[in-house]
């Protein structure tokens, strides 16, 4: 079943202590499945079609990364890894079935969910993507973030692994705050 609601919901301030994971600058580890050396991403930053961007940072505060020059190589590495992970992963319900997507930073102003498969955003919601939270491991696999609509061949795309990033806010910034067009849940 695929859902998708929009809603005009504002969330007070937070009232807990929650660790700021505002995606800026990425330090890729691994390109296609290659190891990378440090900095040396830069060269091949626009060769780069989907990031994957891991819960970590180095010391310069740039997020920990894998890199794909292209669909094949991403869809292998996550054929590959989901057979990793359901050895892994033990589940005891469902979970949490969608990822959230804010117009805000940490979870504020209005929000869409969506549970799986792909999303061309509807005008209302194009570029207006600021901070999400995923969906859980047991539910699907990633969200991904697309710069372009389809019809527009989909540009590049920034992901978050669900194992990754479940119970943690990704805020956007810089290069992916509200430039997404497109959504993908798989």
């Amino acid at each position: 079943m695929i859902c998708f609601a929009l809603a005009a919901v504002v969330f007070s301030p937070k009232t807990y202590a929650e660790k700021e994971y505002t995606i800026k600058s990425f330090d890729y580890v691994n390109v296609d499945g290659k190891a990378v050396e440090s900095n040396a991403y830069k060269l091949l930053d626009d060769h780069i079609k989907v990031t994957m961007v891991l819960p970590k940072q180095n010391k310069s505060g740039d997020w920990l990364a894998y890199g794909f020059t292209n669909m094949k190589e991403l869809n292998a590495y996550i054929e590959k890894d989901k057979l990793k992970q359901q050895k892994k992963i033990d589940t005891m319900g469902t979970g949490a079935c969608c990822t959230d997507f804010y117009e805000n930073k940490n979870k504020g102003g209005a929000y869409i969910y969506w549970r799986d498969g792909f999303k061309n955003l509807p005008s209302s919601w194009n570029d207006r993507i600021s901070s999400l939270s995923t969906a859980s491991p047991s539910s699907s696999y990633s969200t991904t973030l697309w710069q372009h609509t389809s019809s527009q061949g989909y540009g590049k795309g920034v992901l978050f692994k669900h194992s990754d990033w479940y119970g943690k806010t990704a805020n956007m910034a810089s290069d992916w705050n509200n430039i997404a067009s497109a959504i993908e849940i798989k």
